[in-house]
């Protein structure tokens, strides 16, 4: 499994720090997507994974993620009922539009808002 993760957002950066040392089967590779030529923009808004030739983003790249680390594997009930019940999405969303992005000396104060993604009529 594939994991590209935001290199300018510290909150991406630590968390793919945490899931590296906690990936003890060696299942997942991390890219930060900054580094590639040509990403989709929506890369900007969420976490996107591939995973045997499929993308997930969001939320159920979050618990694709949980799968493939025993650590997790107790929550994962959890995550399952979170999803059915409209909470796992939503929270996601929540944290993903409120992170901020730190490419150094480009942006006032050390830190650029995240690009908004236009609402779904």
């Amino acid at each position: 499994m594939i994991i590209y993760f935001d290199s300018h957002c510290k909150l991406c950066t630590r968390t793919a720090k945490i899931w590296r040392k906690l990936d003890w089967r060696r299942q997942l590779i991390f890219h930060s997507f900054r580094d590639l030529k040509n990403y989709p923009p929506n890369m900007e808004q969420e976490l996107h994974i591939k995973k045997n030739g499929k993308w997930q983003k969001g939320y159920p790249a979050i618990v694709s993620i949980a799968k493939a680390l025993p650590l997790f594997w107790p929550f994962i009930p959890f995550m399952y009922i979170a999803k059915w019940l409209g909470l796992g999405d939503r929270i996601y969303k929540i944290v993903a539009s409120n992170r901020t992005l730190f490419p150094v000396g480009q942006c006032e104060n050390g830190a650029c808002e995240l690009p908004k993604s236009p609402k779904k009529k």
